[in-house]
């Protein structure tokens, strides 16, 4: 499996990338919309992780180009852009789960939704 994370907090990137490495999957992580646009084309991924708020554009508006050009990714966000209309929003936009920033370690993995169980849970 291949991820693609696009977040511009090197922080949580490289949280992302040493967690999910656990289960198997290769990362590639970029930190703008620019390289969020190159990336599926120089490459195919299985699941794109995708910030909202990035330094040179909207993570949905970025989202929406994919989607247009016929990219059926999974798509997880990670935002500090939590508030039901924001999801409703995002949901709406094409993603298929959300969760909000920072994420809540002491969520149960029973809780967490449909997508990205999958994501973490991918044999390897």
């Amino acid at each position: 499996m291949r991820i693609l994370v696009v977040e511009d907090d090197p922080v949580l990137s490289n949280g992302l990338k040493v967690g999910l490495s656990l289960f198997g999957p290769t990362l590639d992580i970029v930190a703008s919309c620019t390289e969020g646009r190159a990336a599926p084309a120089e490459t195919e991924f299985d699941v794109l992780v995708l910030d909202i708020m990035l330094p040179d554009g909207s993570g949905l508006d970025l989202l929406a180009e994919l989607r247009a050009n016929g990219n059926k990714i999974l798509v997880l966000v990670l935002t500090a852009l939590d508030d039901t209309t924001d999801r409703v929003k995002g949901l709406d936009g094409g993603v298929d789960d959300y969760l909000g920033k920072p994420p809540n370690r002491a969520r149960k993995s029973g809780e967490r939704s449909g997508p990205a169980r999958r994501i973490t849970m991918a044999p390897i």
